[in-house]
């Protein structure tokens, strides 16, 4: 029975890089580790924000202990302040540098002082309920980053958090390889790791050499650069910070989400900047050229980013120059490739020189996640004797499974889970799918609004967005025609127009109410118009 059984349930994380949320559960305790948010692809319109289906943890609030941050990401904290209230305020363990940036977002929703916020410690255990959870130390591409150690009555659980092994970070912080090799030695139940970069064989490229080639761009660049990278890649922007400083460059900020995580790693103490190296972004026109660095958000490209904007001409104090060089210092998540291009394009378009890594090989980026012996190295430290790869595509994640099984993990002891499925492993240390699947929707955030996303509506927006949008406005003796998303003759439209009033005297006799013929009309005019274009847009039609 459950009394007995330790259960693993990911609620995002397994199907895609990000949403990343895992429960464990054990008799009548429940602990959550992470609870971020994802991007939506072109795949799903309107949306601002994927989130977690957290339906499971609403029916089990009450056993809810704790919930536990690795790092600050936004794949990892961003959902916080949108479900914090759904969960019953469980109290939240995160690094200091995590907890500010939490608090950060929380305030943007109105959640000042509201949620208890605690301090997890690399060098002490904190219990939350039966769960015993030791952090342990991990690089990454922020500070603060951390695994976990989780403690359970059938045994040790290991969270690696994401995670590289970088001989030289640059908050001078190494990763705590001693702690995982004791791990190992004791014996470790599962290991759940990041499986981000398992198709990438080698090591990652160390922060120290990133730092190397963003120096001889600066010393090189003789007109402005705009730097654009990650808004939480707060070692990244200490580089710059340096950098600028070292070549006697103003930094100016084009972009909200970098000055607030700017402003929060600062106060905290994360980043070190020299007094007046900051200037305004409205002063730039009083500085030349070869003294300025833009640090802008949006390296991912997003709709209504600094980076976009300036791509598109309208960010009102940055205009695009022949002269400038426009640095991309991050790799695309996976489904933004096209935004990006896009963004690059435009750039170019306008006279800028790009440089972007995956482009000209420069190291201009280093993964925050660990490429194929990195994993390995945590493989062979840890020793589970179950593996479960997180962090990932189903792609990535059967990589990570084959690199588990060459270091001695017996391929029946690896899961390669979906969102929802539920691991139980007993007292006996037997481990098996319970059949059960928790997750059976999409939830997602459009504004300032949480909604579940229906497949009617999602298919509606996608047809939309493919075909086009055809309205049909009915009122007494008139109708209107309406196309929008479709470039159409005005004869076609006078057409539908006069195949909409034949239809209407050949069905008023037949329906008298209104739904019907309004079902019918969509119908037909769909034909009509797949008949004449090719092509099925969604029909509207409004009866006056």
């Amino acid at each position: 029975m459950k009394l007995n059984k330790l259960r693993i349930i990911p609620l995002g994380g397994v199907e895609e890089v990000g949403k990343n949320c895992t429960v464990f559960e054990y008799g009548n305790d429940i602990i959550v580790v992470d609870l971020g948010i994802d991007f939506p692809g072109p795949d799903l319109p309107g949306v601002d924000y994927i989130l977690p289906d957290i339906s499971y943890l609403e029916k089990n609030k009450k056993r809810i202990r704790g919930i536990v941050i690795t790092h600050g990401h936004l794949d990892h904290i961003g959902a916080i302040p949108y479900l914090i209230d759904r969960l019953g305020r469980p109290p939240i363990f995160a690094t200091k540098l995590t907890n500010g940036l939490i608090q950060n977002r929380l305030e943007e929703r109105g959640l000042k002082g509201q949620i208890k916020l605690n301090v997890l410690d690399p060098a002490r255990s904190i219990s939350c309920g039966v769960f015993k959870i030791t952090p342990f130390r991990v690089v990454h591409n922020i500070p603060d980053s951390v695994g976990l150690a989780i403690e359970t009555p059938v045994g040790m659980v290991v969270h690696t958090g994401d995670f590289k092994f970088d001989p030289h970070p640059v908050d001078q912080k190494l990763a705590e390889k001693g702690k995982l090799a004791r791990l190992g030695r004791k014996g470790v139940l599962v290991l759940l790791s990041d499986s981000t970069n398992a198709q990438l064989p080698g090591k990652t490229i160390s922060e120290k050499r990133v730092g190397q080639v963003i120096d001889s761009i600066f010393r090189d660049v003789r007109g402005r650069i705009i730097f654009t990278t990650f808004s939480t890649l707060i070692s990244r922007i200490q580089q710059v910070i340096d950098v600028a400083q070292k070549y006697k460059r103003k930094i100016a900020i084009a972009g909200l989400s970098i000055k607030k995580t700017t402003r929060v790693a600062q106060e905290l103490g994360y980043l070190n900047i020299p007094a007046n190296l900051f200037i305004d972004i409205r002063r730039i026109k009083k500085y030349p050229d070869k003294q300025l660095v833009i640090l802008a958000s949006g390296a991912q490209a997003t709709e209504r980013s600094a980076m976009t904007r300036i791509a598109q001409g309208i960010h009102r104090e940055v205009k695009i120059k022949r002269g400038d060089t426009v640095v991309f210092s991050s790799s695309a998540i996976p489904g933004n490739e096209l935004a990006i291009h896009k963004v690059m394009n435009d750039l170019i378009d306008q006279g800028a020189r790009i440089i972007y890594q995956p482009v000209l090989g420069l190291g201009v980026h280093s993964s925050g996640h660990g490429y194929q012996e990195d994993l390995k190295e945590m493989l062979r430290l840890v020793r589970p004797k179950f593996f479960i790869p997180i962090e990932g595509e189903h792609y990535m994640q059967t990589q990570h499974i084959e690199l588990a099984e060459k270091t001695g993990v017996k391929k029946q002891n690896t899961f390669m889970l979906d969102n929802g499925e539920v691991l139980e492993i007993d007292e006996a240390k037997q481990a098996r799918l319970s059949g059960e699947r928790v997750v059976d929707k999409i939830l997602v955030v459009e504004g300032k609004k949480i909604k579940v996303l229906r497949e009617d509506v999602l298919k509606a927006r996608k047809k939309m967005a493919e075909s086009g949008i055809c309205v049909i406005i009915i009122a007494r003796n008139r109708v209107e025609v309406t196309f929008r998303g479709l470039s159409l003759e005005g004869r076609l439209v006078a057409e539908t127009r006069n195949k909409v009033k034949k239809l209407i005297k050949k069905y008023r006799g037949r329906d008298k109410k209104e739904p019907k013929m309004k079902k019918r009309l969509e119908g037909s005019i769909g034909d009509f118009l797949l008949n004449k274009i090719s092509k099925k847009p969604l029909i509207i039609v409004e009866i006056l």
